[in-house]
């Protein structure tokens, strides 16, 4: 018989419990899952140690580029916990004398931050992403259109990035005879137009190509406007093999989130200044436009430099690219024009 102890549900903090749950103040890391052994002395807190290091891997994998990575990897348990400004236990159990966690871990950005910059690594926009992926697989000079494309079918199956959703294209007849057409020189054409209806703005289109055991596979991305191509080459001695397509697929999501952390990089050694004109309609209008503010991650401080009845300068400091804090202006509710270097903003129309 199967013996199931349901432990309570609870909510943990750490000491420091200053803290705000918005994502311009902390990296939240969330699904956790932990399995271990329940003959052990103080089982649970050996186990929620190991929730805590499992979390810490998660965010670097996620917002650090691979080759820093390694180095962070190896950070020890006790400057981990120094980051972490809260846990929060989601679901505990013993099943069959196995101890059964699921946790979601709330790490201090300004610690991490700093930590981040005592190492000298940066580290690339956190948030969640939608990119629409294109496979085109060709083997022996022959398209295999989507049905029978089994890196389309299968692409999906395995979920190793929680904030990447990728969305697949619906098969289309006047695509399909667009690539037929252009089937020798895909790699030299611009191909936005079977990715360009899908109204999402970051896009990757893979062309596969099989031939006498080798793949060789031709790489579009499309991030924030910003397009870069590169090429991958596996040996293969079967296409066939369901667990070979899968490793393949799954190197290509970590090369695609590679290139995508390598365009929205926030190198916090370098900071930048901007002063922005805010449009004032009402009383109320100011608070909205500084919760906004305060809401976008890029930025790490503001300060009011002038005030009155219609207008609003605020000087903020933030990092990264500026077309990625273009690109949070229009998301959080601003409309933007740029006159004669002057930035001038307003809240969007409900």
């Amino acid at each position: 018989m199967k013996k199931i102890f349901v432990l309570p549900l609870i909510i943990l903090f750490l000491v420091k419990t200053q803290f705000v749950f918005a994502d311009n103040d902390v990296f939240t890391v969330d699904n956790i899952k932990i399995t271990g052994e329940i003959n052990i002395k103080d089982y649970r807190n050996k186990h929620l140690k190991s929730a805590y290091k499992k979390g810490f891997q998660k965010l670097i994998t996620n917002i650090v580029k691979k080759e820093n990575a390694k180095k962070l990897l190896s950070t020890d348990f006790k400057t981990i916990q120094s980051l972490i400004s809260s846990y929060r236990i989601l679901d505990e159990s013993v099943l069959d004398d196995k101890y059964n966690l699921e946790v979601s871990i709330i790490f201090d950005k300004t610690l991490v931050t700093k930590y981040f910059f005592k190492q000298n690594i940066s580290y690339s926009e956190a948030k969640n992403l939608e990119i629409i992926v294109y496979p085109i697989l060709i083997i022996d000079d022959e398209l295999q259109v989507l049905s029978k494309n089994k890196f389309f079918n299968e692409w999906n199956e395995e979920d190793i990035f929680e904030n990447i959703n990728f969305i697949l294209p619906v098969e289309n007849l006047e695509d399909i005879n667009f690539i037929k057409t252009n089937l020798p020189d895909l790699e030299e054409l611009d191909l936005s137009k079977l990715v360009d209806n899908y109204e999402i703005k970051n896009s990757t289109i893979l062309i596969l190509r099989y031939y006498k055991k080798k793949l060789n596979i031709f790489i579009k991305t499309n991030f924030n406007e910003a397009k870069k191509f590169s090429k991958i080459d596996f040996k293969l001695d079967d296409l066939d093999n369901r667990q070979v397509r899968l490793d393949i697929i799954k190197n290509l999501k970590l090369y695609i989130n590679e290139i995508w952390k390598e365009e929205n990089i926030i190198d916090i050694s370098t900071p930048s200044f901007l002063t922005l004109n805010f449009e004032i309609e009402n009383p109320e209008s100011l608070e909205k436009i500084i919760n906004k503010v305060k809401n976008i991650s890029l930025i790490d401080t503001y300060s009011i430099k002038k005030l009155d009845m219609k207008n609003a300068k605020v000087k903020i400091k933030f990092f990264g690219k500026i077309k990625n804090l273009q690109e949070s202006f229009d998301k959080i509710g601003f409309n933007y024009k740029i006159i004669n270097d002057q930035w001038n903003l307003s809240l969007k129309k409900v």
